[in-house]
């Protein structure tokens, strides 16, 4: 399940639920009306939900608590700062403190980056070190990579890995789609993808009890990423249209901690 190299998980009790919990997703699904799954299965599936938020926000190095004005930008970049990318402040080592808050932080910065690409902002670029003149320069693709490098560096850990994934296809979003997103569901997105591939990480790092088939995996995978974007899809953003990049960051840590205490607090 997923790719995480030679990284052997948390290996903690909590991650261990959420693993039983996922082997618990029948691998074959019916579909319910408007093609939600059945009522048993939704349990399931919120059943392992609640699971994987239990962990990362154990696993969180602030508890699933952001700083009250938000992470600093400078402690988002790159060690080294500007276009040129260097040593990301992520995770390091198999030791260290999962930061879940500070992530989304640092993902939803390149997004404000690309947010501000498309609005001719070189203000708001200057604050993540890059220059508008040279991105403009660039092919869109291109772009995309220069605000991923200089606002999440090189991966020194799976977890780095997981966040340059998740971010970069709302980045490419916003630099690419001719209908530019709205900032609200940039971030709700991003972070639903951010927790989704944080999961990839630690469930990719154990056996299954049971031999799954690919096919079955890749489907489980998949109901289990859309079951989570459903969940998360209306959590409230207020005046996002008019953030700076700080308030942006700050507001995708804000709803990454609404959506682990959504997630915990079951359904009936």
């Amino acid at each position: 399940m997923g790719t995480s190299g030679s990284y052997g998980g948390s290996g903690s009790s909590d991650w261990g639920a959420a693993h039983d919990a996922f082997d618990a997703l029948p691998g074959t699904m019916a579909t319910g009306g408007g093609g939600e799954p059945p009522a048993d299965q939704q349990q399931i599936l919120d059943s392992i939900l609640k699971a994987l938020a239990d962990a990362l926000q154990h696993d969180d190095f602030d508890r699933g608590r952001p700083p009250a004005g938000g992470y600093p930008l400078a402690s988002l970049l790159p060690r080294l700062g500007g276009e040129g990318g260097g040593g990301g402040p992520g995770r390091v080592g198999a030791g260290s403190r999962r930061q879940v808050l500070k992530g989304a932080s640092r993902g939803a910065a390149a997004v404000a980056g690309a947010y501000a690409l498309r609005n001719g902002d070189a203000g708001q670029l200057r604050e993540l070190g890059l220059d508008l003149s040279a991105l403009a320069a660039l092919q869109p693709r291109a772009q995309i990579a220069r605000i991923l490098q200089a606002i999440l560096g090189d991966a020194a850990h799976p977890d780095d890995t997981a966040l340059r994934k998740a971010t970069a296809k709302h980045v490419k979003a916003v630099v690419l789609s001719p209908e530019l997103p709205s900032p609200e569901e940039s971030i709700r997105g991003l972070v639903a993808a951010w927790i989704y591939e944080l999961a990839l990480v630690e469930l990719g790092s154990q056996q299954a009890t049971t031999p799954v088939a690919p096919r079955e995996m890749v489907r489980k995978q998949e109901w289990l990423r859309s079951w989570l974007t459903r969940r998360v899809r209306d959590i409230d953003i207020p005046n996002a249209r008019r953030m700076t990049v700080q308030q942006f960051s700050t507001a995708a840590a804000k709803v990454t901690g609404e959506a682990l205490r959504m997630l915990r607090a079951r359904r009936s």
